[in-house]
């Protein structure tokens, strides 16, 4: 499968007619989806095992940077690294000034593949929001879930809309039939995070997740679907 990709103007280049490209992403690959993958190959390894391995992979890599060590691996590079300004050579490291964060870089496997990869022009894709994850707060689960009557959050892009309209908003579909019930209760409302109160009164299934958004002055409604179906249990 090739990486689709589509030309935009550069604000500044040498030539008025230089292009830069940009990707425009398929959807996002939770850790659930890594695991089904690797399933799906037939290795012989329980999805319960190779649950494990990587809960044990993530802890180790995690405990290494926090003490201090650069990690390497095939698919990436680990560092640690501080953030902060020091007043002067004796200002003490001060948690409300001053935090530590991992910097990542492509380990060499990784960067093998991305060289190796091959690419396909797309046309230019319409502004429309982008759910890159949902998070469900009533279970403590992503992209799985959803638990009525509990906190639930979206991170993507192009997410805010005009709550005022009927037709924009976050909305549930059933899968298996049924009118998209629109959610009424929402918290936070920004162009990258929703944050909203998951309806009460959902029906137990499988359900699709959107956010509509109206654009030309609400004259087009275009739609953003997270890549994964929904489930209420």
């Amino acid at each position: 499968m090739n990486i689709p990709y589509y030309l935009v103007d550069l604000a500044i280049g040498p030539e008025p007619d230089h292009k830069a490209g940009k990707i425009q992403a398929r959807g996002s690959l939770s850790e659930r989806n890594i695991l089904d993958r690797m399933v799906q190959r037939g290795t012989g390894i329980s999805r319960e095992d190779m649950q494990a391995t990587l809960d044990l992979f993530t802890k180790v890599v995690s405990d290494g940077l926090a003490e201090g060590w650069a990690v390497n691996t095939r698919l990436t590079n680990y560092r640690p690294g501080i953030k902060g300004i020091f007043n002067g050579a004796t200002d003490p490291f001060d948690p409300s000034r001053h935090h530590f964060r991992a910097a990542l870089s492509e380990g060499a496997d990784l960067k093998k593949k991305m060289r190796e990869a091959s690419g396909e022009r797309v046309t230019v894709p319409l502004p429309a929001p982008f759910l890159i994850q949902y998070t469900d707060y009533g279970s403590h689960t992503t992209d799985s879930i959803l638990t009525p009557d509990n906190i639930g959050e979206i991170n993507g892009q192009a997410l805010k809309y005009d709550a005022a309209n009927e037709e924009e908003g976050i909305f549930l579909v059933p899968e298996a039939s049924g009118d998209a019930i629109r959610v009424s209760t929402v918290s936070i409302l920004t162009e990258g995070r929703l944050m909203f109160m998951v309806p009460s009164t959902l029906s137990v299934g499988e359900y699709i997740m959107e956010v509509r958004r109206g654009y030309t002055n609400q004259a087009s409604i275009r739609i953003g679907t997270l890549h994964h179906t929904l489930t209420v249990g």
